[in-house]
C-alpha cells in the first residue's frame, strides 16, 4: 500500500510529536531517503525514538524500512497528480485513471484492515443467529439495504427499517438469538451510539463496520470490520470512497459466509431466482 496514503489515512489519530513526522515526510517526501534517522529526527523536530515508534505505529519495524517503504511509493507514484483531486477541465482520460486508482487503492488498504480471523468469527456469529438487525445513516443506510438484500437472498432473517423509533423497539421485542450489525463511518453517530446502547442493554452482541477503530462505535462493538475512510481525498470523493470500502466489506463477509453455507446457500438462491422469473411471466 503506499505510505504516504497510510499516514494521511492515520493522521488524525496520530499525537503532536507523530504529526511533526508526517508532516516533514509528506512535504519532503523524497528527502527522507537521503536522511540518516539523527538527521530525520532533527529536521522534524522529534528525537530517532519517536521516529522508530511512528514508523512502528504505522506498521512498520523501524526507519529503515519507513524509507523502504517511501521508496517504492514515490517508484509507484508515476504521475502525482493521479492522488489529487479533480482539476478544472480535466478530460475523461485523466478523470478515470484517478477514480482507478482511488478504487484500487480503497481496495488495498481494506484488505490490510480487515482481519481474517474477524471476518471468520462474524460469520459464525451470523450463522448461529437467528435475526440479523442492521443500520446505518445517510450512505451507510445504503450498505445496511444491501445486507438486507444480499443476507435475505440467501434465506436469513434480517430486519431492516429507516424509522429509528421503529428499529430501536424492535431490538427489544426481538432481541433473542439476534445480532445487531451497526455501519458508521467515522463511528461517532450519535443515534446510532444509541441503537448500540439498546442493545447492549439486551444482551444482543454488535458487529460494528467502521473506519475509526478508536471511535465510539468500535468501543462498543463485539466484532469490528474496519474499512478505510477516504480522508486521503479532500473534497467530496471522500464520501465515495468510504461508501465504497463499506460496500467492499460487505462483499467479502457475505461471500465468506456464501462459502461456508455454499450448497444451501445456492439452493435458496435458485429458488428466489426461479420465483422472480415466474413473476415476470404473470
Amino acid at each position: 500500500m503506499n505510505t504516504f496514503l497510510i499516514i494521511k489515512q492515520e493522521y488524525q489519530n496520530f499525537s503532536p510529536v507523530e504529526r511533526k513526522i508526517a508532516d516533514y515526510i509528506l512535504e519532503n517526501g523524497a528527502m527522507v531517503l537521503t536522511l540518516s534517522a539523527q538527521e530525520m529526527a532533527k529536521k522534524a523536530g522529534t528525537s530517532p525514538a519517536a521516529l522508530v515508534r511512528f514508523s512502528r505505529r504505522i506498521g512498520l519495524t523501524g526507519f529503515t524500512q519507513l524509507k523502504q517503504k517511501i521508496s517504492a511509493s514515490l517508484a509507484s507514484m508515476d504521475n502525482s497528480d493521479d492522488f489529487e483531486e479533480v482539476k478544472k477541465d480535466e478530460s475523461v482520460g485523466s478523470i478515470k485513471r484517478k477514480v482507478s486508482i482511488r478504487m484500487n487503492t480503497m481496495i488495498e488498504q481494506t484488505n490490510d484492515l480487515l482481519v481474517d480471523e474477524t471476518v471468520t468469527r462474524v460469520s459464525n456469529l451470523l450463522d448461529a443467529s437467528d435475526l440479523i438487525f442492521v443500520y446505518g445513516f445517510g450512505a451507510s443506510g445504503l450498505v445496511a439495504q444491501d445486507i438486507f438484500q444480499k443476507f435475505t437472498r440467501i434465506g436469513k432473517q434480517v430486519f431492516y427499517v429507516q424509522d429509528i423509533h421503529h428499529f430501536s423497539s424492535s431490538l427489544v421485542a426481538l432481541k433473542e438469538n439476534a445480532v445487531f450489525i451497526a455501519i458508521s463511518n467515522s463511528g461517532n453517530t450519535k443515534s446510532l451510539l444509541r441503537l448500540c446502547s439498546i442493545a447492549q442493554q439486551n444482551e444482543i452482541p454488535i458487529v460494528g463496520i467502521t473506519s475509526d477503530k478508536n471511535s465510539k462505535l468500535a468501543k462498543m462493538t463485539n466484532e469490528l470490520l474496519q474499512s478505510t475512510s477516504g480522508d486521503t481525498f479532500v473534497m467530496r470523493a471522500a464520501a465515495t470512497i468510504s461508501l465504497m470500502a463499506q460496500l467492499y466489506v460487505v462483499d467479502i463477509l457475505f461471500y465468506t459466509y456464501l462459502s461456508n453455507h455454499y450448497d444451501d446457500g445456492m439452493s435458496v438462491i435458485q429458488s428466489t431466482r426461479d420465483a422472480i422469473l415466474d413473476f415476470d411471466q404473470l
